[in-house]
Order: structure tokens, then C-alpha cells, then sequence
């Protein structure tokens, strides 16, 4: 079995898609740069063994994915093989920007050595339900532009017996970084950005978790400015689909609550039955040890009560729009309007209130706001004359 697993994984060097940046908001690799091998002696540790034998086994997570019927065939590289920067990502997984051998620069996630020494005794529960979880929800997913796909290739280091095992995996550099990234910069250089580009991005993030609820069929519940790229042609990809946590930025009131969810009564002139919540006497549960709240409610209601947790999105997507509208860096910040979005339109800002209405029965369907944006990105943008603009 393994000899036909391991015919569908290419051990040849990555080749990333033209259209991916190497570099982040213009940061190149500088002459004298600290590259170092992350690798180098660090197998004589007389813990690296107790380390590799705690991550997963290449041949087995590949069985696994087969068995879901999720085949995929990566790539794969070595670890060893891997400098890397001193640009670090914030997350619970750990990124860095790395270069490889043919000096082809990518994005690493995952955990590496001394990522496991910072760790607890459930280091192998971790790995398998963060790294492993967000690998398996990208090969579920269909593919959609505003997504990041799944991950081509994956990272190895040797266990003691020469066995290959998972550390973590490579995404392509986007020159433009994050919509956080975005605001920052923009707020740097005291610029505004344009309304077009503005609506497209929003009109790309709702396309995004319109297409993760209806057609992929689960649910991201971590929706921030920080979780939101940029890609080389404007479009916005929503990453980092571990699904351990919810934003303490962008997160509603209802999923920080264990509770149940349900559709009661007749459905109202636009078709909609209205949801009541149900909390529970035990708010005691847990099963999302590495993030908040403890108890993860998005399992269960995309079960039993789809539409709940979907505009649990769509609040965290209005949040999202009065940051940009703002210009603010992610925070936790109660939304205020300001004279900081006083160029932007009144019907935008009614939009972002609207999805962050406290009663989820009050905010608008994530095709509505998909519908909203594709209107507004249309009018506001020099290529709506010839359609586009359009998304699926």
C-alpha cells in the first residue's frame, strides 16, 4: 500500500505559480541577511527523536486522506533543506518565510523543534488537530479564488528508523501580506485606499465564506484582517483554516457561549425561520483546548443549524469592514464610526452595522452581502462596464 501512496508524491523541487510574489510589502531578502538552517546539529538533541516521533507519518496521513476520499499528490521537501528568515507570522501555528535549495522562497506553517519544546505533553493531539485539520480542510474544499488552496507540498524530517514525518507545509509569499497588512501601510503613508479596491476585497472576502458554507460545505470561524491575503492580482484569499479558535477581534457574542441552535416557527416573506439558541446548564465542556472559547459550537450547528453558523460569519465579516472603512489595525475595539471613514459610502457603513447586529436574526444572509458587494465593486470599479467584476 505504501509503494502506491508514495507513487503520487513528487520528490522534485517546487516550482510556485508565476502569478505568487516573493516578497511581502516589497521586503527582499536583504544582502547580509540572518539566514540560518533550522535544521542544522539539531538532530544530536537529545530530544529531537522524542520530537519527530510525536509528529505524524507522511505514509499514514496520505492513507488517511485516501480513505476520505481526499487523494492528493504532494510535493514534498526536507526540512533540513529549509533556511529561514527571522519573519515571523503571529498564529498558534507557528510561519515563518523560508528558502529553499533553488532559492524559491515560500511560507512555512507548522511545528517545528523548538516549537515542541515550548510545548506541553499534548504536543501530538496538537499537530494532528491544527496543522493535520487545516491540510485536510483545504483538500475538502472545492476550489474557490478567494481561498487559499490547499497546500502543494509538504514539510518532512527523519524519525530515528529514516521514516519521513509531517512538520508542517509550504504556501507561495504574497508581495502584498494581509488586509491588515494593507491598513497599516496605508496608514503609514497617511493614503487612502480607493473605494474600488475597498469593495472588491469585500466583495472577494464575502464570495469567499459564501462559497465555504454553501458548496464547501463547512465553516472558517477564525475571519480577521490578518486571515485575509492579498494576491498579485488584488483579490483577497481567506487562509488559516485550522478551525482551533475563534477571532478575539471579529468573533460574536453567541459562539463564545455553548448553546444549541435551532429554526423555530414560519419561515417570513424573504423565506427565513428564525433561529433560537439554547444555552446549556454545563458550560463546562471543552473541546477546543488551544483556543477560544473553550467550547466550539460551529461542529455542531453546521450539523443542526447551518444559517447560525453562517451569520456567526457574517458578523465577523462586518467587523472586518469597519476596520478597513477605518483604517484600523485589528483589534478588539468596541465598532465606533469615526471621521477616519467619512469618505466612505453611507450604505457601506449600514452594511457593516448591519452584519453586526447583536440578534443573528437581524443580520443579512451571506448572499445578500455577496450580492451587495458585487453591485457595489461593479460600480466603483473601472472594469464593471464589461462584467468583470463577477464572482462565483
Amino acid at each position: 500500500m505504501a509503494s502506491n501512496i508514495f507513487q503520487s508524491i513528487q520528490h522534485s523541487p517546487y516550482q510556485p505559480p508565476s502569478s505568487m510574489a516573493i516578497d511581502i510589502l516589497g521586503l527582499l531578502w536583504p544582502k547580509n541577511s540572518s539566514l540560518f538552517n533550522p535544521n542544522k546539529n539539531i538532530t544530536k538533541h537529545a530530544r529531537y527523536y522524542e520530537y519527530a516521533d510525536q509528529l505524524t507519518l507522511l505514509c499514514e496521513f496520505v492513507e488517511s486522506l485516501q480513505q476520505k476520499g481526499l487523494a492528493r499528490a504532494f510535493g514534498v521537501i526536507k526540512f533540513v533543506d529549509l533556511r529561514r528568515s527571522h519573519l515571523t507570522f503571529p498564529g498558534k501555528n507557528k510561519a515563518h518565510v523560508v528558502r529553499d535549495l533553488d532559492n524559491i522562497d515560500h511560507v512555512f506553517k507548522g511545528f517545528d523543534f523548538n516549537a515542541f519544546l515550548d510545548h506541553g505533553p499534548d504536543f501530538h493531539a496538537h499537530q494532528r488537530d491544527t496543522m493535520l485539520h487545516e491540510i485536510c480542510a483545504l483538500a475538502a474544499m472545492p476550489p474557490h479564488r478567494n481561498i487559499m488552496p490547499c497546500p502543494q507540498i509538504l514539510v518532512v524530517v527523519d524519525d530515528e528508523a529514516g521514516r519521513e514525518r509531517i512538520c508542517g507545509f509550504l504556501q507561495p509569499v504574497m508581495r502584498t501580506g494581509t488586509l491588515d497588512d494593507q491598513v497599516i501601510k496605508a496608514n503609514k503613508t497617511d493614503l487612502r485606499i480607493p473605494l474600488a479596491q475597498q469593495a472588491r476585497w469585500c466583495h472577494g472576502m464575502a464570495a469567499g465564506l459564501l462559497h465555504t458554507h454553501r458548496v464547501g460545505g463547512t465553516y472558517h470561524m477564525d475571519v480577521k484582517p490578518g486571515n485575509t491575503l492579498i494576491d498579485d492580482d488584488d483579490e483577497t484569499r481567506l487562509i488559516d483554516w485550522e478551525q482551533s479558535g475563534v477571532s478575539m477581534f471579529t468573533h460574536s457574542k453567541e459562539v463564545t457561549i455553548d448553546q444549541a441552535a435551532e429554526e423555530t416557527g414560519e419561515p417570513d416573506a424573504n423565506g427565513r425561520r428564525r433561529i433560537v439558541y439554547i444555552p446549556r446548564e454545563d458550560q463546562t465542556r471543552v473541546n477546543l483546548p488551544w483556543g477560544y472559547p473553550k467550547w466550539n459550537v460551529f461542529p455542531e450547528w453546521h450539523e443542526t443549524c447551518p444559517r447560525a453558523a453562517e451569520l456567526a460569519e457574517v458578523f465577523s465579516l462586518g467587523r472586518v469592514m469597519w476596520m478597513l472603512f477605518e483604517r484600523l489595525e485589528q483589534n478588539p475595539d468596541p465598532t465606533v464610526w469615526t471621521e477616519r471613514s467619512q469618505d466612505i459610502p453611507s450604505s457601506w457603513i449600514d452594511m457593516s452595522n448591519r452584519c453586526q447586529q447583536k440578534d443573528p436574526n437581524d443580520r443579512p444572509e451571506l448572499d445578500e452581502v455577496v450580492e451587495f458587494w458585487r453591485r457595489e465593486e461593479e460600480r466603483y470599479s473601472f472594469r464593471g462596464a464589461n462584467g468583470s467584476a463577477s464572482r462565483g
